[in-house]
């Protein structure tokens, strides 16, 4: 929604990679549709009902409307890297004897590429076979599960996450994060909801998810930890101001979460 700053990157880098751009929209008042259109890519609009909601219909109506083909997602705020784009071309459904691909991740943040604190590279599974898999319905930082039979494989180019453009757009936006990420841990906690050992064995994401909830998420004090950890423990300070500055917000980010949640649980449900 509204990221016609964006849009045209992400597009043109995936341009001779795939047979085909699908952008869901979430009715734009923006040039977004018109950028995107214009670039060549086939415009979906539909309101949005939620992160896992909106991108388990895209899955379902591109697999309705183009049948069973691979399907790569990402982002309007990522693009493929030079590496990627050549993986992602050179690929051979008819060759291919997994079921779910992982690509990894790395993030530019206040306009340096993170290798430290903990961003330096995230598994994610981005290319699947079509009705091979679902996003998990949770309310935000949502991912792909990968099914306990699926086969796995791994492409080694960078898939860029451009993620500030924008102080006060960067901050809204994980202000509403924290609002949804806070219900999220409420209702997991109350519902006994959360990854299994095997499906953190599995899955990178699920695994960091696992470790969180099982563990980070009974220690004291998490946003300072939060902190230490990334900036200290895990070299931060080795990406200089961006480094310093990304970690710091991770711990606003985590104090964020836990002020929310706990208004939540007095609340009751």
């Amino acid at each position: 929604m509204n990221e016609e700053r964006r849009i045209g990157r992400a597009i043109g880098s995936l341009t001779g990679a795939v047979d085909r751009v699908v952008v869901v929209d979430s009715e734009s008042t923006d040039r977004t549709c018109a950028i995107a259109e214009a670039a060549g890519a086939v415009v979906v609009r539909r309101a949005f009902t939620g992160y896992a909601n909106q991108r388990n219909w895209a899955l379902e109506e591109i697999a309705s409307r183009f049948g069973g083909r691979w399907i790569f997602t990402m982002d309007a705020d990522e693009w493929l890297s030079p590496a990627l784009h050549r993986e992602l071309a050179a690929f051979d459904p008819g060759r291919c004897a997994a079921d779910v691909v992982l690509v990894r991740r790395r993030t530019r943040f206040a306009g340096r590429v993170l290798r430290h604190g903990g961003f330096g590279e995230v598994w994610l599974a981005r290319l699947v076979r079509a009705g091979a898999t679902r996003y998990e319905d949770r309310g935000v930082n949502e991912h792909l599960v990968i099914p306990r039979d699926a086969r796995v494989s791994r492409m080694h180019g960078w898939l860029e996450h451009g993620d500030v453009d924008s102080w006060t757009a960067y901050i809204d936006k994980h202000n509403r994060y924290s609002t949804l990420e806070a219900a999220a841990r409420v209702a997991g906690q109350q519902g006994g909801r959360g990854p299994s050992v095997l499906g953190a064995w599995r899955d990178p994401t699920l695994r960091r998810r696992f470790l969180r909830q099982r563990v980070y998420e009974r220690l004291p004090a998490r946003p300072a930890l939060r902190f230490l950890t990334s900036y200290l423990a895990l070299g931060g300070f080795l990406d200089g101001r961006a480094g310093f500055d990304r970690a710091l917000f991770e711990a606003w980010q985590e104090l964020c979460i836990d002020l929310k949640a706990d208004e939540l649980r007095r609340r009751g449900p």
